[in-house]
Formats: C-alpha cells, sequence, structure tokens
C-alpha cells in the first residue's frame, strides 16, 4: 500500500508529539527576600524548595541588617510548573509568590523580582 503525503504529515506531528510528552519546560527566576534572622536563609530556602513545581533553590548573595535583624537575599529559583497549560508568568503570580508570602514560608517578605522568569 503506498503512502500518501497526508500519512507522512500525520506521523511527522505524532512523532513530536510523543517528543513533547516527556519534554520539561523548566524555567529559572530571582527573588529578592527579606527572611527575618530568626528563621534563617537555610531553613527558609528548604521552605521554599517544598512547593510544588520547584526543582532547585540557591543563594546568590545574603546581606544581614544587625538593626533589623534580617537578612536580604537574592535567590534563584528554578521551576517547572505542573501543568503543560500553565506559563512561567502564571505561575510565579499564582503559585510561587502567593507560597512564599503565606505562613507555609514564616518570616519571609517578597521585596521584588530580581529578574524575568527565563527557559532553560
Amino acid at each position: 500500500m503506498m503512502e500518501t503525503y497526508l500519512d507522512n504529515v500525520i506521523d511527522y506531528h505524532l512523532d513530536l508529539l510523543r517528543e513533547e510528552k516527556y519534554h520539561l519546560r523548566h524555567f529559572k527566576v530571582e527573588l529578592i527576600l527579606s527572611i527575618e534572622s530568626q528563621y534563617g536563609i537555610e531553613e527558609t530556602l528548604a521552605d521554599i524548595r517544598s512547593i510544588p513545581g520547584v526543582t532547585i533553590v540557591t543563594a546568590l548573595e545574603s546581606l544581614y541588617n544587625e538593626f533589623q535583624k534580617k537578612y536580604i537575599s537574592r535567590i534563584r529559583i528554578k521551576f517547572h510548573p505542573n501543568k503543560d497549560s500553565m506559563g512561567p508568568k502564571h505561575y510565579i503570580h499564582k503559585v510561587l509568590l502567593p507560597i512564599v508570602r503565606s505562613r507555609e514560608i514564616p518570616g519571609t517578605t517578597v521585596i521584588r523580582l530580581g529578574s524575568r522568569p527565563e527557559q532553560i
């Protein structure tokens, strides 16, 4: 039986879909945080790692303010949204930031985004 052009196109796109199924979308973003000293940087980073979709959290630099008893930390978060339909900005504003600002990550205030989300 002779394959038609349409059969070839269908096979090509099915192969693409199979590849995309196993391709994870990874992104990174930097945040500037204020962390109360009683909670500590490492403990706070461990709490952030528990957020769904977060894969790696790295402290890039931290300064301690003796007067306020707080750290100002610039951190990098690598993540992949759990839903394919969720883009990185949507994930950051609907999942990541609300959890970091919640009681789940105590003593932490988001000062600002340190970078735009970037695919890695």
